[in-house]
C-alpha cells in the first residue's frame, strides 16, 4: 500500500490540512522560478477537490487524486506559457510537432528525433520508456517482465528522464552559443 492510499478523510478541512504542504512543495519544485503561480495552482488543486469532494472523500487515494490534478493544472500552466513541461507523457511527440510547425505528428520529424534520442539513450533504455509512456504498460508489468521490483523500475525511468533532461539542456546551450555567433 503506497502513501496515502487508504487514508480517508472526514472533511475537507482535514485533507486540505494534511495534503496542502506536499501539494505545495510539489508545485514549488516544477515551477522554480515563480512562486506566486504555483501557490495559485496549489489553490486551484484544492478548489477542485472542494468541487468534487463527494469524489475525492470516497475515492481509494486521496494523495493520488490530488496529485493527478496537480500534474494536469502544472500541464495546462506550461501550455498557457508557451513552455514545454519536460515531465509529460507526450513531450516527445510535442517537439517534434513543434519543430514543424505542424498540430499533426510528422512521421520523418519523428524518426529523426528518436534517433537524436537514441545517441543519448540506448535501444533498450528507449524501449522501455516507450512502453510505459506510448504504449501504456503499468511500472508494476515492466518491472515483472525486467525481473526487478517496481520501485527499482521507477528509479530507473527517472535516471533516463534525467539524462535526457541532462542533454537537453546542453543541447539548448550550445543552439543558444551558435545562435549568437550567427548574429
Amino acid at each position: 500500500m503506497t502513501e496515502g492510499e487508504g487514508r480517508r478523510y472526514d472533511a475537507f478541512e482535514e485533507m486540505y490540512e494534511k495534503e496542502y504542504d506536499g501539494i505545495r512543495r510539489y508545485m514549488g519544485r516544477m515551477i522554480l522560478n515563480d512562486q506566486g503561480a504555483a501557490e495559485d495552482l496549489t489553490q486551484e488543486v484544492f478548489f477542485v477537490a472542494y468541487q468534487k469532494w463527494e469524489e475525492v472523500k470516497a475515492h481509494p487515494n486521496p494523495s493520488g487524486f490530488l496529485m493527478k490534478v496537480a500534474k494536469n493544472k502544472l500541464k495546462k500552466w506550461y501550455e498557457k506559457q508557451h513552455r514545454l513541461c519536460v515531465d509529460e507523457a507526450d513531450a516527445v511527440e510535442r517537439i517534434a510537432r513543434s519543430r514543424t510547425g505542424k498540430r499533426e505528428e510528422d512521421a520523418f520529424e519523428m524518426v529523426d528525433f528518436y534517433s537524436s534520442v537514441e545517441n543519448i539513450l540506448s535501444g533498450r533504455e528507449l524501449n522501455i520508456l516507450r512502453c510505459y509512456y506510448e504504449y501504456g504498460y503499468t511500472s508494476s508489468e515492466l518491472s515483472g517482465s525486467m525481473g526487478i521490483s517496481e520501485s527499482c523500475f521507477k528509479v530507473r525511468v527517472q535516471r533516463m528522464k534525467q539524462k535526457l533532461r541532462q542533454s537537453m539542456t546542453v543541447l539548448s546551450f550550445w543552439i543558444i552559443v551558435f545562435w549568437r555567433t550567427l548574429f
